[in-house]
């Protein structure tokens, strides 16, 4: 999640995180904490993820990944580049 959105939810208090995160280009991003149990709603069901607050210009407000995914139990097909929810 970019700093941006967070400070657009109030900025809730963040978790420390010990993880660094590798961008496809090499770059390399410390994140600023974790925001835990962020409600996220896709198709009218709602799950609650922990996402990673970066302090950097990003593209997105929010990338969801696996544990979304997880979460949503979706079917992803990396082949025909889709993703089914069953809902």
């Amino acid at each position: 999640m970019s700093m941006i959105c967070w400070k657009t939810l109030g900025s809730p208090p963040l978790s420390r995180s010990s993880t660094m995160l590798k961008a496809f280009d090499g770059r390399t991003y410390t994140p600023y904490g974790i925001l835990g149990n962020l409600q996220v709603e896709l198709g009218g069901k709602t799950v609650e993820i922990d996402v990673e607050v970066i302090d950097e210009n990003l593209d997105y407000n929010i990338l969801l990944g696996r544990p979304c995914i997880y979460a949503m139990a979706a079917v992803v097909s990396t082949y025909l580049r889709k993703i089914a929810f069953p809902f």
